[in-house]
């Protein structure tokens, strides 16, 4: 089979075509990518699977032996949303499904390189989560349950937390969870290592290629069209994040889906002794932080909150003034060291947000060979190691052994069956 990846500015859409597809192809180059060598680039007219966005699902679809596959991207690898992520790796949720898809993906970032090969700059800071009385039950059973399912994590007290990182101040804060385990990654390095393994594996790259439509008919994907010609294909994996939804319309699918602007800022610590030796996620004061590289932090403003809903081909690059002055106030609080550290760099990305803040996975009822692979809502860049392994395993044998992604399929919002979580929002 073939496949094709095709990225709108952040992400990509997938489409397979059948074992009896023959390609036809046109000039072939190569471009650098931010990896050592360059990557060749080909230019088909018809694969067995095009993807736009969503590295790793194209990466382990070739692994397996699907066919041609080619990745799309509007822009160069990593250089929209999923480079913007804080990138923080933290395995505490309030369903099975995601815990098991975090826990895989933090043994692949832990042997990254013998996984997928490569480089995806993995810090193993450790995790610790902040949390207010008010939702001391659900946190509870969400320890309970990663601790079930196999991660590493458990509930530690406030002279624990202060014996690993003592210069933060906990007072309001009412429960602790600690995961040892987890930590951060680099978002480009990673996209990059797969992207690299993709193009090894005899993958097809199409960066620098925007896709304009689907072509859709009797019940079933042909393939889709891109600003540089039609690319014929039997199956398509729309990941276009926040693109994704007007993918998904262009095929005649609805997928409800918002986008909210993200703003980080990142602080310089070296005279205040250094980033935090932890990545922090703190409900308690609303706010997340985590080390970046050896003498900065980043810092960024989580669940409860206002969201500000914005187009994505049109919102402020920019960070906001009174965001920053905000922020500074938050880490004073929090960390009394970091009272005087100096704001050096900011920058904004987007969420695709579902309404129940979960990602929707899987086929279309009605539409044969469309995949939906988008709505991640703030989570996709920690899960997406398993998400293309699970996303492949369906695609390539109609059925997943380990978990089952029924519950995030497309069709749970008409059957008003959508997922629910233990604190609200990006929070899941």
């Amino acid at each position: 089979m073939n496949t094709i990846w095709n990225c709108i500015p952040r992400f990509s859409i997938s489409s397979v075509s059948t074992l009896a597809q023959r390609a036809s192809w046109g000039q072939s180059v190569s471009i650098h990518a931010g990896s050592a060598e360059p990557i060749r680039v080909a230019r088909p007219k018809a694969v067995d699977l095009g993807i736009i966005n969503g590295a790793a699902t194209a990466l382990h679809l070739v692994r397996r032996g699907i066919g041609r596959v080619v990745l799309v991207d509007k822009h160069l690898i990593a250089s929209g949303g999923t480079g913007r992520s804080a990138a923080i790796i933290r395995q505490h949720y309030s369903n099975d499904e995601l815990v098991k898809m975090v826990k895989r993906s933090v043994e692949v970032f832990h042997d990254f390189d013998d996984e997928i090969g490569g480089d995806c700059g993995f810090v193993n800071t450790g995790w610790a989560f902040f949390v207010p009385e008010s939702v001391a039950s659900g946190f509870e059973r969400n320890v309970a349950m990663g601790q079930r399912l196999g991660v590493e994590v458990r509930e530690i007290d406030h002279d624990a937390l202060l014996a690993i990182e003592p210069r933060v101040a906990i007072d309001d804060v009412a429960r602790i969870a600690y995961e040892p385990g987890s930590g951060y990654a680099n978002p480009i390095q990673t996209t990059h290592a797969y992207v690299q393994a993709f193009v090894e594996a005899g993958g097809i790259l199409r960066p620098l290629t925007s896709v304009t439509g689907v072509d859709a008919s009797d019940s079933r994907v042909r393939g889709i069209r891109t600003d540089q010609g039609d690319i014929a294909a039997g199956i398509v994996v729309n990941a276009a994040g926040p693109w994704a939804d007007r993918v998904a319309e262009w095929a005649g699918v609805r997928l409800p889906l918002d986008v909210t602007r993200e703003e980080e800022i990142i602080f310089e610590t070296a005279a205040q002794g250094g980033p935090p030796r932890l990545c922090f996620s703190d409900m308690a004061a609303a706010f997340y932080y985590r080390p970046h590289g050896p003498t900065q932090m980043l810092v960024g403003r989580g669940y409860p909150k206002a969201y500000e809903t914005v187009s994505p081909d049109d919102y402020r690059a920019e960070v906001d003034v009174p965001f920053i002055e905000e922020l500074k106030k938050l880490l004073a609080r929090r960390w009394p060291c970091y009272r005087d550290a100096i704001a050096v760099n900011s920058y904004t990305g987007l969420y695709d947000v579902t309404p129940d803040w979960h990602p929707v996975l899987g086929d279309v009822d009605g539409l044969d060979g469309f995949y939906l692979c988008a709505g991640f809502s703030g989570h996709g860049f920690k899960i997406g190691p398993a998400i293309g392994e699970l996303m492949a395993e369906l695609i390539c044998t109609g059925r997943i052994e380990e978990l089952s992604l029924d519950r995030f399929r497309l069709e749970r919002f008409e059957r008003g069956a959508q997922l629910t979580a233990a604190y609200g929002g990006n929070r899941a």
